[in-house]
């Protein structure tokens, strides 16, 4: 009958961990996850999953152009970012950021140059805008730095 009442380390062995809140910086790249997640299955929508790579005009909203391989990368891109929001220590959440966000200003500078097509992604002025906030954002908010100029230093366990 005492077993019957025991903590689950007592029965099993298994210690339970503290649930902990997330850093700004996981919550970042949580939300940013989220977003483009959704937004590449949006896109399947409007693309439908034939001619993968081909060169369309077709925009999502009006806004954004998207092929089939324009969203998979959107989702694959945010399944990363939800992996490490949620797998990665605060740490290794801020490398990820940075890296994504590094890649998404290319992206931008690319996209304005005109280049983006090289990879077979379509962009329009829309898209090259959601790039740039697309790498903004998680280099601001994601990487540290509003933590860096606000004093306050947390411990990273």
């Amino acid at each position: 009958m005492e077993m019957a009442f025991a903590s689950p380390e007592d029965k099993f062995g298994i210690k339970l961990r503290s649930r902990k809140t997330l850093s700004l910086e996981q919550n970042t790249a949580m939300i940013m996850g989220s977003i483009y997640m959704v937004g590449g299955i949006i896109g399947f929508f409007y693309t439908g999953f034939s001619h993968i790579t081909e060169r369309t005009t077709t925009s999502v909203f009006g806004i954004f152009m998207v092929n089939p391989y324009h969203n998979i990368v959107h989702i694959a891109v945010g399944a990363l970012w939800l992996m490490g929001a949620f797998a990665l220590t605060q740490a290794g959440t801020e490398g990820l950021n940075i890296a994504i966000g590094g890649v998404y200003i290319l992206a931008t500078v690319l996209g304005f140059l005109g280049y983006l097509y090289l990879l077979n992604i379509p962009t329009y002025g829309g898209d090259n805008y959601l790039h740039l906030v697309s790498g903004t954002i998680p280099l601001i908010f994601g990487s540290g730095l509003l933590r860096a100029f606000s004093g306050r230093e947390t411990a990273t366990a």
